[in-house]
């Protein structure tokens, strides 16, 4: 796998799911073929191990079988790959860098450590401690909101300079435009990739690409929306970004309602169509999305995306 760069960065990127087997190990069959589905499907790349990955439940023993299974499932694929490598403190970030690295991949998803904002002046030495320890990694920046500080476009210009080589680009989620806008004009060397709910505003400002859970769910429909984007087709793209905008503002609520999140929505939008395999089991203390509202979202998906559950050749499941 290639080592990318901020030329080279770019493009529809799919969070592939972490299939887990009854005893909680990596079910390394499921993932392959998952990985040469969406190869086929035109994805430009797949990454594993951010929060549609859970991340936040993989102890580095389990990382380590991971890392090997993805590395495995991506090498013969004309598809780019990445992990993410976020955890609780600095240690176990450049632990787990330095596995991605080991196989091969040495691009990675990098989120401040959770549950504690670092004060502003560790942002700085935070980086370094990382260049220092593994210096082969190539940084994408996960911006989450929950893992601070928040960056500006004047903090990125400064971290793109002095870290030239391994800051390559940022995983935005956040959904203010304002402060998107900031980014994109004032650190515009830097490859942005934004996610599912910005991806027509974003790559109409600027950013090169999308982090995506939905390609996993509509991958032709969510492949042409962002060749449209990358066309320029703007009526076509906010097409698609009004109908995939009226369908989580209205048949996500329930389930962001109850409480669910990340990974553990990740895998039930996936099961609306199947066109990805998994097993349903997620890591523990954070259970499935419960049958009853599962089967609500079904019944509403297959009457929204009727047409486009007919383009992509899928099976309509209620």
């Amino acid at each position: 796998m290639r080592a990318l760069s901020r030329e080279t960065l770019k493009g529809l990127w799919s969070a592939v799911p972490t299939p887990w087997d009854s005893r909680g190990n990596i079910d390394e069959g499921i993932l392959c073929r998952n990985c040469e589905r969406l190869a086929a499907a035109r994805v430009d790349g797949i990454y594993t191990t951010d929060s549609d990955g859970e991340f936040y439940a993989i102890e580095l023993d389990r990382f380590k079988q991971l890392a090997r299974s993805f590395a495995k499932a991506v090498d013969t694929l004309k598809v780019d790959a990445a992990m993410g490598v976020t955890w609780t403190h600095t240690r176990g970030i450049i632990d787990r860098l330095k596995v991605a690295c080991d196989v091969g991949i040495p691009n990675v998803h990098v989120a401040f450590p959770f549950f504690m904002p670092l004060a502003t002046t560790d942002v700085d030495r935070f980086w370094e401690d990382l260049a220092r320890a593994a210096p082969e990694g190539r940084w994408i920046h996960y911006a989450h909101p929950r893992c601070g500080p928040q960056l500006s476009g004047m903090d990125y210009a400064r971290l793109d300079a002095r870290f030239p080589e391994q800051l390559i680009g940022t995983k935005l989620s956040d959904r203010d435009i304002i402060r998107l806008t900031e980014i994109l004009m004032r650190a515009p060397v830097l490859a942005h990739l934004v996610t599912d709910p910005i991806m027509a505003p974003g790559m109409m400002m600027g950013a090169r690409g999308c982090c995506s859970y939905w390609v996993n769910t509509l991958p032709r429909w969510h492949r042409r929306y962002m060749d449209s984007c990358l066309a320029g087709d703007w009526t076509t793209a906010s097409g698609c970004y009004k109908k995939l905008m009226k369908w989580e503002l209205t048949h996500l609520q329930p389930i962001l309602a109850a409480g669910h999140n990340h990974g553990i929505i990740g895998k039930a939008l996936g099961a609306l169509t199947g066109f990805l395999e998994d097993t349903g089991i997620t890591q523990p203390p954070y259970a499935p999305v419960p049958a009853e509202l599962q089967r609500q979202m079904k019944a509403a998906f297959a009457q929204y995306w009727a047409v486009e559950i007919a383009n992509e050749g899928l099976p309509q499941r209620i």
